[in-house]
């Protein structure tokens, strides 16, 4: 990991990741407000999934036509039941998308920081750790919930989005990542996501402190 001491004539980028359903976009969006730049990881990989993509081909010759919907689009549930259920399968998809993900989300990160030597970016990433992309970012963070608080807002979240998951394929989600306690072994900073919300926007406020102090 580079240390900021070697970069002040760039900004701060700042990883975020943890488990499903452990709080990641929730305080990258309250770091938003504060001022951070977040870059998604995860919607770089959902764009990957659109007709247009430089990698439909890949997808439809590992996976089969049958992931696609009408539009051309690689239907998320479609794959998600094939990928979760069969880890081969799963680390064929990441051999596919991760490489374009990492190149884009880097690429991204550091014009930014690189522009501005003030700001903050945030890289949001659930895979941060797995896919090796931890070792350029000048900052750790790893936000955690309980198994059972993730596979109850895992539900909950598919409910709302209207595209419901049995508590099977929820925790097959769960069980396909790095656990949460694995980790907390690459950070710098751990935010517990189990409480009230006025314990995270603390927890949240005192991370924002510490960016700012290294960002100087």
């Amino acid at each position: 990991m580079e240390t900021a001491t070697k970069h002040r004539t760039r900004g701060t980028i700042v990883g975020i990741t943890g488990g499903i359903a452990c709080g990641k976009t929730t305080v990258s969006d309250l770091l938003t407000e504060k001022g951070a730049i977040p870059i998604n990881a995860d919607e770089i990989g959902h764009q990957l999934l659109k007709a247009d993509s430089p990698v439909i081909d890949e997808l439809t010759g590992a996976f089969g036509d049958d992931i696609l919907e009408a539009s051309g689009d690689v239907s998320r549930k479609k794959l998600g039941a094939i990928v979760f259920q069969d880890r081969t399968a799963r680390e064929r998809l990441n051999s596919i998308l991760h490489p374009l993900i990492i190149q884009r989300s880097r690429a991204r990160a550091r014009q930014l920081v690189t522009e501005d030597p003030t700001c903050v970016v945030l890289l949001d990433a659930p895979l941060l750790i797995e896919a090796g992309a931890y070792d350029t970012v000048d900052l750790i963070v790893v936000v955690t919930a309980s198994p059972e608080t993730q596979l109850r807002r895992t539900l909950e979240r598919s409910i709302a989005q209207e595209r419901p998951l049995t508590e099977t394929e929820v925790q097959a989600r769960i069980d396909a990542q790095m656990p949460v306690t694995e980790k907390i072994k690459y950070a710098d900073i751990v935010i517990e996501n189990e409480g009230t919300l006025e314990d995270l926007y603390r927890q949240v406020d005192e991370l924002w402190e510490r960016i700012q102090e290294q960002n100087k």
